[in-house]
């Protein structure tokens, strides 16, 4: 009977003797998928990695989860046996600690991102790393994921979202032809004014007493929605007048308001928004108009960055932010149980509990997925 160590090297994640050697590159930085993330780390493993997904759903066993420690130990159809351990928070201190000692610059013009850091006597340099087309398929990503429905009162959306980063909450008024943004994120207040595009512009169809169908559009650009009353002519009434809810799924928005036109007439207003998409072009554009400088001094970034909205100047703590990360896996307790091709997991979390069941066939081409994907 075989036996398979899946643990990564032993003496890198034990925290009293850690010797940690990460540099940012382009490889770990530009990584897309899970897999092409850890092979930047380190290739073998992330062939073990690929080959145990592989295996998974014709395994038995359990993985237990103690403080962030995950313990594996499964068997194969085979006989073969599994097992090994792996501590997330030791690991995550341990990338805190090397950040500590980080000193660089950061360049961002264009969209494309370049950086030279020092760290522990080793230097790397990151070249025309494409930040737009980054932040753009993570917004693609976060957006598809998103179900909700949102409130809209006189054009202004009112936000109470919970994220796996943490609650956003404020408001999001489309009135007037731009887009005002005033929202608690994770990551601070976000208070911004953007123009809206002569293309942004969302036709719909409507049942109106006596006239029957009409049609019409959300013209977000001009802050009006606009429609054809046939012999009464046309109507432009303002988006400031507009209320009702906002459905969010799979990418898509279904707007249902209702616009009042006068003596207690309304004029219902329902169209689709293809938000994905559209999110994900305003965002690589925004990040494309960015110009800006930085300096990394002992894990703490320091940056000033020029934008159609401003001047932005900003500190980021590397090393608090990697610490955050290594709490956060200290609070996972539970376990998965693994048979018949059936993950059932029993863990509790800082974001809540997760009770649920999912098929292991799955993993493997999940791993080989684009991460803004599975976001």
């Amino acid at each position: 009977m075989s036996s398979i160590d899946l643990s990564p090297n032993q003496d890198f994640f034990n925290e009293e003797e850690a010797v940690v050697d990460l540099i940012p590159n382009d490889a770990f930085l530009g990584s897309n998928s899970v897999l092409s993330l850890l092979a930047a780390f380190d290739p073998s493993f992330s062939d073990l990695v690929a080959d145990f997904a592989d295996d998974l759903p014709n395994a038995s066993g359990q993985v237990l989860v103690d403080d962030g420690l995950f313990e594996v130990n499964l068997r194969l159809a085979d006989g073969t046996a599994l097992t090994g351990s792996f501590d997330a928070p030791a690991t995550l201190r341990s990338y805190a600690d090397l950040a500590a000692v980080s000193d660089g610059t950061v360049t961002l013009s264009g969209g494309i991102l370049e950086a030279a850091i020092a760290a522990d006597g080793e230097t790397a340099a990151l070249s025309e790393f494409d930040l737009a087309a980054a932040a753009s398929a993570l917004v693609l990503g976060a957006v598809n994921a998103i179900d909700a429905t949102v409130p809209l009162s006189n054009g202004a959306f009112t936000l109470d979202l919970a994220t796996a980063l943490g609650s956003i909450s404020g408001t999001i008024d489309v009135a007037g032809g731009d887009l005002n943004l005033d929202l608690a994120t994770p990551f601070g207040q976000l208070v911004a004014d953007i123009d809206f595009q002569d293309d942004a512009v969302f036709p719909f169809t409507a049942p109106v007493p006596v006239l029957g169908d009409i049609t019409g559009a959300v013209d977000l650009n001009s802050g009006n929605i606009v429609a054809s009353l046939g012999p009464l002519g046309d109507l432009s009434v303002p988006l400031s007048a507009l209320s009702g809810e906002l459905t969010l799924a799979n990418g898509f928005a279904d707007l249902a308001a209702t616009l009042p036109i006068g003596s207690g007439l309304n004029l219902p207003v329902a169209t689709d928004i293809e938000l994905g998409p559209l999110a994900s072009e305003y965002v690589a554009e925004f990040v494309q108009d960015l110009e800006g400088t930085g300096t990394l001094t002992n894990g703490i970034l320091d940056a000033t960055v020029a934008s159609p909205l401003g001047l932005f100047e900003t500190v980021f703590d590397v090393v608090a932010f990697t610490s955050q990360g290594a709490n956060f896996f200290a609070g996972i307790d539970g376990a998965v149980d693994i048979g018949n091709g059936i993950a059932t997991a029993s863990l509790t979390t800082p974001l809540g509990d997760i009770n649920d069941s999912f098929e292991l066939t799955t993993l493997a081409p999940a791993l080989e997925t684009p991460i803004a994907e599975l976001i």
